[in-house]
Parts: structure tokens; sequence; C-alpha cells
């Protein structure tokens, strides 16, 4: 995504880049969706963690809840996130490549 930002940066500038279309996100609504899915990782990423340091292997009550915590865990952290920016970010794409293609550029 900057990367076709960069490329076109100085045709476009500023107020096209930020400029939503009917179909197609601006670039800081994708470059925010791309933030939201790095936090969603990293964030389950930490809380497992923190899951697995906690558990000891020597005790068999952990160890018996150790699927229903890492359950509880994948149930907060759903993927709409990650799917919903796949969507924008695949819209403006597509956008930038029909720009980049069509005569008038």
């Amino acid at each position: 995504v900057l990367r076709l930002y960069e490329e076109r940066a100085a045709e476009l500038g500023l107020a096209a880049a930020l400029r939503r279309g009917p179909r197609c996100p601006s670039l800081a609504e994708a470059l925010e969706g791309l933030q939201d899915v790095e936090r969603y990782y990293r964030h389950l990423y930490l809380e497992s963690k923190l899951l697995l340091l906690r558990v000891s292997c020597d005790s068999l009550a952990d160890m018996e809840a150790l699927p229903q915590s890492w359950e509880r865990i994948l149930e907060r952290y759903k993927e709409d996130v990650v799917q919903d920016t796949l969507l924008k970010i695949s819209l403006f794409v597509d956008n930038q490549r029909e720009l980049c293609c069509s005569p008038d550029s």
C-alpha cells in the first residue's frame, strides 16, 4: 500500500491520497487498517505468550485448564479486524491499479 502511494505520490498529491471513493478507501484508511491488524496480532501473541509462561507442566490443573484458556483467548481475538482490513486493502490496491492502467493517468 505504501509502495503504491510512494510510486504515485508526486502525481496524486496529498489531497487525492486522502480522498476516498465510492468503492475505495483512502490511503489513510488503508494504512490505519494495517495498523489495526498489526495491533491485533501483537495483542494475540502477547496474551498467548503470557498464558504459556504461566502454565506449569508439573501442574495437572494447569494442563487441564489450558485448552479452555486457549479457546477464551481465540474467542476474544476473532479475525473480523483482519478480514475487514484485507477487504479494504484489496479494494485500495485494485483501485490504484485501475488508476495506473486507465488512459487518463
